[in-house]
């Protein structure tokens, strides 16, 4: 993971991306730990703590990885508030992901939204 590969500006998506996902409506509070390893609280001291992040902790690691992976590919059916939340498009957020991972590449399927949780 290469948080000091990415710009001002993209480290500023993910924090909206952190933000939405522990203001918004796009997880639902029964399903938030199952799929992020993490609880709300934890995510949002992630959040609340972006200044001075440490971005090779664990937790700070698994909240950006998850916040990213769920707002692109859980079924959330929220993408109506999306621009609420996040100032860029959800393929704007993916070119972020996929650079923070170095990844050339993210698929798109069921087994790639999997294979990528943390």
């Amino acid at each position: 993971m290469s948080f000091a590969d990415l710009t001002p500006q993209e480290k500023n998506v993910i924090y909206q991306c952190l933000k939405a996902v522990v203001e918004g409506p796009f997880i639902p509070d029964w399903e938030f730990h199952i799929l992020f390893g993490l609880e709300r609280n934890e995510v949002k001291e992630v959040m609340d703590s972006w200044s001075e992040i440490d971005p090779n902790s664990e937790s700070t690691q698994i909240a950006i990885n998850n916040s990213l992976n769920n707002l692109l590919r859980y079924p959330h059916r929220k993408f109506n508030v999306w621009s609420d939340y996040i100032s860029v498009s959800p393929s704007e957020v993916t070119n972020i992901y996929r650079k923070w991972r170095s990844e050339d590449a993210l698929e798109t399927d069921g087994r790639g939204y999997f294979n990528r949780m943390m």
